[in-house]
């Protein structure tokens, strides 16, 4: 029987190539969370989800002297918090002016809980000792089309004029001080924004939880809920049930069926990357002098950044529909080199992908969600692709809230909406996509 055709590669694939994140090279989690055990029958709070927010609320709640068992359906760090791009940015997907007219005074806290989120990271890092290659790099905003300098420049005066941030508004000739490509047509450099290596700040953060006495155990999924007559909930999970005082839920974009309100307010969107092998110096400082975190102001966004080795790191979001990594890796291959040819001939060694939450408002949410058969869990979701930081802080908030030291954050009081038509999502979502294509080719 012949061998299934297979469309040779247009991308030029280095002889080691893997098709995994780069980041987990090299990086083991201690065999502590590697030893299959059965969960204990009882905890004062139950933690679903091994990310960056599910293990900073467990660490921080252990702190405090609670018994905390986190429950991981896969391997810890399994989804976004190891597979991103090491991008730690202040910002919500709407600025400080549109929040505080949306949303009046609420709008100030959001704005300012971006901050104390990027702090936050740095301040881990630091007081954890974890090592992590995290660099306060700066961030360049890339303006795509001409229709969105203006947009530009009014950031500019909301990051300078409202919040007192250093930045400034680089000219489409201006550029060529940050940035190797005759692509874009001006940019907004930010110089609160720093870079890490997602897969080495995440293991830091398990072994933060663990000298804090949380109770790891992935590979172990949480399939049911239920609250208790007397208080309290009862979880079953793959290696057996726990009775928990208070259940917190960091699932994100994997949220499943245990908690059917989360599954149905949040959209995983596949964002993919890829890494090419360690440029020479001179090649490196010609793509990006100054090591910037970069990203553009598509709909269709690419983001990317020099690696701690010297690695191209290029990635985006290339479809609303499925797709495969191979799909993907074409794609942004080829935008790669149409923003930066002088890459030309560089073999790619990884290439990659994950889910992101999106919600419909584009802002993330807290608080409590009903829970079948009655009565409400905690939770926190819907980083929109800026979670390093707010994934964080999501985790280091919520053990102060459910510790009963501080009200939940602002995001607690915004309303939540459902996706549309839900359960059709994957027939509808490809019109999206080219609907936001539209949008891209017009600068909108």
């Amino acid at each position: 029987m012949p061998a299934p055709f297979s469309a040779p590669s247009a991308a030029r694939i280095g002889p080691g190539f893997r098709e995994a994140p780069l980041w987990h090279t090299g990086v083991v989690l201690p065999d502590a969370v590697r030893e299959p055990t059965a969960v204990p029958g009882d905890a004062d709070v139950l933690v679903v989800g091994g990310g960056y927010c599910g293990v900073v609320a467990a660490a921080e709640l252990a702190r405090r002297g609670r018994r905390v068992v986190l429950v991981e359906a896969d391997a810890l760090g399994t989804g976004a918090s190891t597979r991103n791009g090491g991008m730690v940015i202040p910002e919500l997907k709407h600025g400080p002016r549109h929040l505080t007219r949306r949303y009046g005074p609420i709008g100030g806290e959001l704005v300012e809980a971006v901050f104390d989120a990027f702090a936050l990271v740095e301040r881990l890092v630091e007081e954890w000792s974890i090592d992590c290659d995290y660099e306060r790099t700066g961030g360049l905003l890339l303006a795509h089309h001409e229709a969105q300098v203006p947009g530009l420049i009014e950031e500019l005066r909301e990051w300078r004029d409202d919040l007192g941030e250093e930045a400034r508004f680089l000219s489409r000739d201006e550029l060529h001080t940050e940035i190797g490509t005759d692509e874009y047509h001006g940019g907004l450099l930010v110089e609160r924004t720093g870079g890490l290596q997602p897969a080495k700040y995440h293991a830091g953060l398990v072994r933060r939880a663990l000298e804090s006495g949380v109770d790891l155990h992935e590979r172990t999924r949480a399939t049911s809920i239920e609250r208790r007559a007397g208080g309290g909930f009862h979880v079953v999970t793959t290696r057996g049930s726990v009775d928990a005082g208070e259940v917190f839920v960091a699932t994100n974009a994997y949220a499943d069926g245990l908690v059917p309100g989360l599954r149905e307010r949040v959209v995983p969107i596949g964002s993919f990357i890829i890494a090419t092998e360690p440029l020479d110096p001179d090649l490196a400082r010609a793509c990006i002098p100054h090591r910037r975190m970069v990203y553009d102001a598509k709909n269709f966004l690419f983001y990317w950044r020099l690696s701690p080795d010297g690695r191209m790191v290029f990635g985006g979001r290339t479809s609303l529909a499925a797709t495969t990594v191979a799909s993907a890796r074409e794609v942004l291959y080829r935008e790669l080199l149409r923003v930066h040819p002088q890459l030309t001939g560089v073999a790619l060694e990884y290439a990659w992908g994950g889910d992101v939450a999106i919600t419909m408002d584009r802002l993330p949410h807290c608080g409590r969600t009903a829970i079948p058969g009655g009565g409400s869990v905690a939770f926190a979701t819907g980083c929109n692709g800026t979670g390093v930081a707010l994934a964080s802080w999501f985790g280091f908030r919520a053990a102060a809230w459910l510790s009963g030291e501080e009200p939940p954050p602002a995001f607690a009081q915004l309303a939540f909406p459902k996706v549309p038509l839900h359960a059709w999502r994957e027939r509808y979502l490809p019109a999206v996509g080219w609907w936001f294509r539209a949008r891209d080719r017009v600068g909108r």
